[in-house]
Parts: structure tokens; sequence; C-alpha cells
């Protein structure tokens, strides 16, 4: 209880002067390009357990009458502590100030008379994309495929929108017609875009990068499907047709050019 204590008084010294609170770290060392490890490290324990003693004596604060009543003993307010501290410490960061501003400023606009419990406050203090300037998941995708045929050419949002929507297959995205398809497609680009969501928010600078398209994703018949495709793409760009072209008109038209 002591050392609790002593990391509440310095969590409420930190918002006192107005510093930011704190943030995950990541591992130490760079990639070639400016990439830092993939690996991410947990937050130190000790940023973490300040956090939740932040929150908690900020809940007493705003719940003065109902608070002793929600946590009736030091071993049932212990307990509420280690399961939010379990939870945050396995976030790729930290809370931003901001982000438990607005939660704290949520509870007391809500007009409830006891503090949240466990879950609700995960909830509201779980950091999301748009917490670091990037879209949400939802509109990530949106923006990918609207611009997925020119990739090169749109000004990104976000360039983890256009890592996770290169990442997904520019081709996939541009030349998949099968409905039943779709959900596999935006499922593999939902799981690119969370995992440069969490490097960003552990703090890492996103660096353009070629990444490859996941041929392991696709059947056979696919793969021969896409070669035959690009190539009949490459032999009309050669002779000067049109871009947006499906297979057949480009095969077409490029028999007829030759044929000229």
């Amino acid at each position: 209880m002591h050392n609790i204590a002593n990391l509440t008084a310095r969590a409420m010294s930190a918002a006192a002067s107005g510093k930011p609170l704190p943030t995950r770290s990541t591992s130490a060392g760079q990639m070639a390009g400016g990439q830092k490890a993939d690996r991410l490290e947990n937050p130190p324990r000790e940023q973490v357990l300040a956090l939740v003693a932040q929150i908690f004596t900020r809940l007493e604060a705003i719940f003065p009458r109902t608070f002793s009543s929600a946590f009736p003993s030091a071993d049932m307010m212990t307990l509420a502590r280690r399961e939010l501290a379990q939870e945050v410490a396995s976030w790729p960061a930290l809370p931003t100030r901001r982000v438990v501003e607005r939660a704290m400023s949520d509870l007391k606009r809500e007009g409830s008379t006891w503090p949240p419990a466990i879950p609700a406050l995960v909830s509201m203090l779980a950091p999301t994309p748009e917490d670091f300037g990037m879209p949400a998941t939802g509109d990530a995708w949106c923006e990918a495929l609207a611009h997925a045929h020119e990739p090169n050419r749109h000004r990104w949002s976000h360039e983890a929108v256009h890592m996770a929507g290169n990442a997904t297959g520019w081709w996939d995205l541009t030349h998949t017609t099968a409905k039943s398809q779709w959900p596999r497609l935006e499922k593999r680009f939902h799981k690119h875009y969370a995992a440069l969501a969490n490097r960003v928010m552990a703090g890492e600078d996103l660096v353009p990068r070629q990444l490859l398209e996941h041929d392991s994703h696709r059947t056979p018949a696919e793969l021969a499907e896409r070669a035959g495709q690009e190539e009949a793409q490459r032999r009309a760009e050669a002779a000067g047709l049109p871009h947006r072209m499906n297979s057949d008109q480009g095969l077409r038209s490029l028999r007829a050019a030759l044929k000229a």
C-alpha cells in the first residue's frame, strides 16, 4: 500500500505539472531504413501502476459518496487495480493524457453516481488509431478500396493505410469480383492495419517500404489468372491503350492494335 501511495502521489504531481502521461517504450535499436525492431516491449510496470493509481484517485474524487461502497475492502481495491493494470499492460501504448481526460469528462457528464466497473473502464481507456492521428479501421479500409487502382498517386491520410493496402495486395483489391472473397480481403487488411497501428502507438514513425503481396493466401488458379491478366495489362499499356480495362477488353484491344 505504501508503494501505491507513492505512485499515486507521483502521478498526481505529474498531472498538476502538466507533463504528459507515461507512454509505452519500444525496443532499442533500429532496422535499415529507420525502421525500429518489430518486437514491442511491454509498458514498464512502474508506469502502468502509476497510471492505474492516478485513475483510481480521479474516480474517488468524482464519486466520493459511493467509491468506498464500490470497493469496500483493501482486498477488493487491490483486485480491481490489478485487473485494470493487467489489461493496460497488454496494450501497445498507455492511454494519452487526452484519452484519460476524455474518459473522466464522459463519466462526469453521464450523471452516474457509481464508479464504472473494470470492463467499462477498459473500454473507455483503450487506445485507438484515431487517438494517434490515424483513421479508424473502417475508414482506412474504405480509403484503400477507393484508391487501390492508383495507390501511388493518392495522398493517403496516413502511411499505415497505404502500407496495409499494399500488404493486402493492390491487385486483389482491384480485380476480385466474387463477393465471397471480400470478407477474406477485409480481414486481411484489418490484420495488417492493426499491426501497423500498434507500431504507431508504440512510438514508431512509419517509413514507406516495399511490402510483398502474400501469395500464400492465393490458390494456384488465382496465381495463374493474375499472371495472365498482368501480362495482358503490360502489353496493353505498351500499345498505348487505356489503363482501366479488364483482361478481356485488354486482349481484344491488343489484338486489334497488333493487326493494325
